[in-house]
């Protein structure tokens, strides 16, 4: 009596050499490898510093009440370009909601919208400094290339959000210093 599943040795031999043949990997010529590779125009450390310096900025304006940084700058350099920053901010600290605050009153609604909406103002005098510091740092990006620093305001679902921007960038070519440069809410 014959097995089930069974396959006749000559068949099992012919499948395992055609299975074989098919799943070869095809020959590749040995890339080159260029030894002469130019070097960064922005090393790791001098962009790590920026996105430090950046991030201090951020977390000591307002007082006794500072903007609030959700997320660490993160900068990166563009050949042709140039350099472009971003952060992620909260405007002022909201209600977290947690089984000992199930929700959130509407009267913590317009407190944080009215906080926020007083705040822009300051943020929006703090990206262009920080624009200028950071292209005074990068002075080793050309002139003509540009400078971008985008400012990302976060909000919890709960929020109001009229009038509050979901983000400002300020950008410019580096050459032109601050007075060059245009600021955009988005």
């Amino acid at each position: 009596m014959k097995s089930p599943g069974l396959l006749p040795i000559g068949l099992t031999v012919g499948l395992m050499i055609t299975a074989g043949a098919s799943a070869q990997l095809p020959v590749r010529p040995p890339s080159v490898v260029n030894t002469q590779a130019a070097k960064p125009l922005l090393s790791f450390a001098v962009m790590s510093d920026l996105e430090k310096h950046l991030d201090e900025r951020i977390s000591t304006v307002g007082g006794a009440e500072p903007l609030v940084l959700l997320g660490p700058a993160r900068a990166l350099y563009l050949a042709g370009y140039g350099a472009v920053v971003t952060q992620e901010v909260s405007l002022a600290i909201t209600p977290t909601l947690n089984p000992f605050r199930p929700q959130v009153t509407p009267q913590d609604v317009v407190r944080v919208h009215q906080k926020k909406v007083e705040r822009i103002p300051l943020l929006k005098q703090l990206i262009p400094q920080m624009w200028a510091s950071t292209a005074e740092t990068l002075n080793m990006v050309p002139d003509n290339e540009q400078i971008v620093i985008a400012v990302r305001l976060l909000y919890k679902g709960w929020e109001d959000t009229k009038g509050l921007p979901g983000q400002i960038v300020v950008r410019g070519a580096r050459g032109a210093g601050l007075a060059g440069t245009q600021m955009e809410e988005q």
